[in-house]
């Protein structure tokens, strides 16, 4: 029999990197979705959330890539789809800081498309590094289903914040709803990614 290859804990530097930038994204999205339902103000975070969370993705893919054996080739391109985010989002980013509002309706076409990109981009990021951390047990316990569990639940939350919304008719609780909660979700992702992680001995 062919001798079985032993992963490496992950560089837990990089991976609370990583968690703190995935968190910092997510308050973004939070507090766009909480000002949206209580004032109905669009504030334009996504470029934010996204190039935020893509760095974090990017640093987790590495970190990944490094002490694992098994489906490398996804942390690999986990790490490709988010540095397409970061990319993408760059480009709203700019647009921000030059004074187009994304949201506005005379946003250039360029906009929405990097918004599409980023969402793409950070969906395949999800589910290739989520794979890779539950097959590889690259985080400790039931932490390690939690990325894949994001992917699971983001339909379930809009679903839920569609039903608020008309319930109070409204469609800004609506959007505010589904981003808030969507915002919470990536937050407990970014705390998973950056608590320290036991040994491999002790791992369940």
């Amino acid at each position: 029999m062919m001798p079985v290859m032993r992963d490496s804990e992950p560089d837990g530097r990089l991976m609370r990197i990583a968690g703190l930038l995935v968190a910092a994204g997510a308050v973004a999205m939070a507090i766009k979705g909480v000002l949206l339902v209580v004032t109905g103000n669009d504030r334009s975070l996504v470029p934010w959330f996204g190039l935020l969370t893509s760095l974090g993705f990017v640093l987790a893919a590495v970190a990944l890539w490094r002490s694992v054996q098994r489906l490398r080739w996804l942390s690999a391109l986990g790490g490709v789809a988010a540095l397409t985010g970061v990319a993408t989002a760059a480009v709203a980013v700019g647009y921000l800081i030059t004074g187009t509002i994304p949201e506005s309706e005379g946003a250039p076409s360029a906009v929405g498309a990097s918004y599409a990109i980023l969402a793409a981009g950070a969906f395949l990021s999800l589910l290739s590094l989520g794979i890779v951390i539950a097959a590889n047990r690259s985080l400790s316990g039931w932490w390690r289903w939690l990325p894949l569990g994001l992917v699971a639940v983001q339909m379930p939350i809009f679903i839920v914040a569609g039903a608020i919304g008309d319930g109070v008719g409204s469609e800004d609780v609506t959007d505010g709803m589904s981003l808030a909660l969507t915002g919470a979700a990536w937050m407990l992702l970014g705390y998973a990614l950056a608590r320290p992680s036991p040994d491999s001995e002790s791992r369940p």
